[in-house]
């Protein structure tokens, strides 16, 4: 397991115990890094909050009538009044707080939709640009206690741009750690959509690594590098890259 595997464990791991994270659905995604210091993303598409199969939380076994009730009554509330500070209010399977939640998260700067579809998922709509100064992530979701980017980059101590993307791991990657994903067998469980979708970085800079299947493309001083995220990829095959701007 690679230092940057072990490092996104340990970020998610509290997320991983509540039983959700929130994660792409379907999506296309765009990051623009330019040696005049400015920049630009996008991300159109779904964003879902996934529960894990099984909640660690659930009351112990061997409790039976009223007493495991009300186990399972008190767990939940913990369970609930955590995931709300998580996820700045947004708890799974509540339509009422996840619509609130959508409505909220617009309000801030760059999320031109965000759109509560029922089922714990969202359509969202979201354009920043301007100037890079030191680190970059989204979502950032105002009010939560936890923080478990889709994209994130990261300043070197030498300058360079690190680009990481934790939650478009595949089944196999972050999300796989919860546990199987309700796929629609379960009637109290909305299915889960599949991570589907593409991610490009374009840039002007130098690039010292990236690990897209075609490496990356020249169109005179631009450089492109595209990744299909379709759920095959594991812990170290999401998307990376390393870039060095002109100072």
């Amino acid at each position: 397991m690679g230092i940057y595997w072990k490092w996104a464990l340990a970020l998610v791991a509290p997320m991983l115990l509540a039983g959700c994270l929130l994660i792409p659905g379907k999506f296309e995604s765009q990051l623009r890094l330019m040696n005049d210091g400015t920049y630009s993303f996008t991300y159109a598409g779904q964003m879902q909050m996934a529960e894990g199969d099984d909640n660690p939380m659930s009351s112990p076994s061997g409790l039976a009538g009223d007493e495991a009730d009300s186990g399972n009554a008190a767990n939940d509330a913990q369970r609930n009044s955590a995931l709300s500070a998580m996820f700045g209010g947004a708890v799974p399977g509540d339509d009422e707080g996840m619509r609130k939640f959508a409505e909220q998260l617009a309000k801030y700067d760059g999320w031109n939709k965000v759109e509560y579809m029922g089922d714990n998922l969202f359509e969202v709509e979201y354009a920043v640009s301007g100037r890079f100064d030191q680190m970059f992530a989204f979502p950032t979701i105002p009010g939560a206690t936890m923080q478990f980017p889709f994209v994130q980059i990261i300043r070197r101590s030498g300058g360079e741009l690190e680009v990481l993307t934790p939650a478009m791991a595949g089944p196999s990657g972050l999300a796989g750690a919860m546990g199987p994903m309700p796929m629609g067998g379960e009637a109290d469980k909305p299915k889960m959509q599949p991570i589907d979708g593409t991610f490009t970085i374009v840039t002007d800079g130098e690039v010292l690594g990236n690990n897209s299947e075609d490496g990356l493309t020249l169109d005179g001083a631009t450089k492109t590098m595209r990744w299909q995220v379709d759920g095959k990829s594991g812990p170290e095959g999401s998307p990376r890259a390393i870039v060095k701007l002109a100072e």
